[in-house]
């Protein structure tokens, strides 16, 4: 018995935004709640929503206390002000931190909090009802594809699971939003680093999704196109980030990358979950340098899906065998990291050699792993922690 949950309405073009204000409307909203960051507001796109909202002649609140690794104290934040205004609609205009601080916003609107009993490690799905108001998700990079994914990461603070913080994941298809607005015109001006890190994590999402445990044969077939479109526009949109073509093919292939992964991740992103707040390492640079190491570790299990990987990032695979194919994979993303200028390892990155052991421990309490291809203890998370060093 299988359960496919397709994305939402995904509207795209260049210009998109311009219509945020009909797009409230028509799901029956008077005065939304605008979740954003100062990073997105410094770069002058929320005022691009605002403008939008007011040619509708909707009256709006915005909440900006966002960190670029949301808390559950910034969700409780923002329930309060989403209350105190009389909002009846939630909009995230931002990055994978703005929709995944939206998502659990959103929840606490009508669930009691705080946010512990929703956590997909203590079985939270269970707890999670439909009866939350509408989502808009206006993505303004093109990596984590939260405006279409089942999951919010948040950091937990509360101390119950845990002697630190630790990233802990809500994850139900009611967290998926009722329309993504994808606008490669607002995508434009990010600077070169952040095009590379976040069109890395779309990538990882793609492998991990293809190669993960789940039977799903949709998710693959859309994990191996959005590889296609990513791996031939990632370069172009890095060196010429004014192109906005190029723009627009990563911002809907980490889309569908995103969608690809309701089939699982895998031990990529149960390691890089705790790098965001231990190093802190942005959760696209972790992901891009533990990609070839994980995929080495899961080579033995996982050749012949690498082997389609390889095509899919445009490698001529003709005259090779399927373990050939599977390591021109491995070599094609070590070079990505090389000319996308990401950091030698995790060490240079800024992680503390000391913290992996218990860095190893906590992986091991993060869902992705378990739909990995092959299965992971906690000593194979340390090891491949120090394989990433």
């Amino acid at each position: 018995m299988l359960s496919y949950f397709l994305p939402p309405r995904i509207e795209f073009g260049d210009g998109t935004i311009q219509d945020l204000g009909e797009h409230v409307k028509a799901l029956n909203g008077k005065k939304p709640l605008v979740v954003s960051d100062a990073g997105v507001i410094n770069a002058g796109i929320l005022a691009k929503a605002i403008d939008a909202l007011d040619a509708a002649g909707l009256a709006h609140t915005t909440y900006s206390d966002i960190e670029p690794n949301p808390t559950d104290l910034s969700i409780t934040d923002g329930v309060d002000v989403y209350k105190a205004e009389a909002c009846d609609v939630v909009i995230a205009v931002g990055g994978g931190s703005v929709m995944d601080a939206a998502k659990a916003i959103r929840l606490l609107t009508t669930h009691e909090p705080p946010l512990e009993p929703y956590y997909s490690d203590v079985g939270g799905i269970d707890q999670i009802r439909d009866d939350m108001p509408p989502l808009i998700c206006v993505p303004t990079t093109a990596g984590t594809g939260s405006e279409v994914s089942q999951g919010s990461i948040i950091t937990d603070t509360s101390l119950n699971t845990t002697d630190r913080w630790r990233k802990r994941a809500i994850v139900t298809p009611f967290n998926m939003s009722n329309i993504a607005l994808l606008d490669p015109g607002i995508t434009v001006g990010m600077p070169p680093a952040l095009t590379a890190a976040t069109g890395m994590d779309a990538i990882t999402h793609g492998i991990e999704a293809y190669v993960a445990t789940k039977y799903h044969p949709i998710a693959e077939g859309v994990a191996l196109q959005a590889l296609r479109m990513l791996s031939a526009n990632i370069q172009q949109a890095y060196h010429n980030g004014e192109d906005v073509n190029a723009r627009g093919e990563m911002l809907l292939g980490s889309c569908m990358a995103a969608f690809s992964f309701q089939k699982g991740l895998g031990a990529v992103h149960s390691l890089a979950h705790q790098l965001s707040t231990d190093a802190p390492i942005p959760h696209g640079v972790a992901n891009a340098i533990l990609l070839p190491p994980v995929m080495e570790f899961n080579f033995s299990h996982a050749s012949e899906k690498y082997a389609e990987v390889a095509h899919a990032l445009g490698i001529d695979t003709r005259d090779m065998d399927s373990n050939e194919a599977g390591r021109a994979a491995i070599d094609k993303i070590k070079e990505y990291n090389v000319e996308l200028n990401m950091p030698t390892g995790l060490g240079a990155a800024g992680l503390d050699r000391e913290k992996i052991p218990k860095l190893g421990a906590d992986a091991m309490l993060d869902h992705c792993h378990k739909f990995n291809p092959r299965p992971c203890k906690e000593e194979d998370m340390v090891v491949l922690f120090e394989a990433s060093f």
